[in-house]
């Protein structure tokens, strides 16, 4: 079953966030975005600066792709 998710994920260090959207199969995965600046960040700060929350969910792939426009 594929989940569909919005997620935000926090730098700690500077507090700035990346919001993105991700399908999965495993909603634990160690998915991190794939953006070259949220790359970058995590790089730069280490990915234990970080933290990932899912802040929303959606039912089909059509639906993550608006869901994402409207957050």
């Amino acid at each position: 079953m594929m989940h569909y998710t919005i997620y935000k994920i926090t730098n700690h260090t500077n507090g700035k966030y990346y919001i993105g959207r991700h399908a999965t199969k495993d909603v634990n995965d160690s998915y991190m975005g794939s953006g070259i600046g949220i790359k970058n960040a995590i790089k730069k700060y280490g990915v234990k600066n970080f933290t990932k929350e899912i802040i929303a969910t959606a039912d089909s792939a059509d639906a993550l792709w608006d869901l994402e426009k409207e957050i």
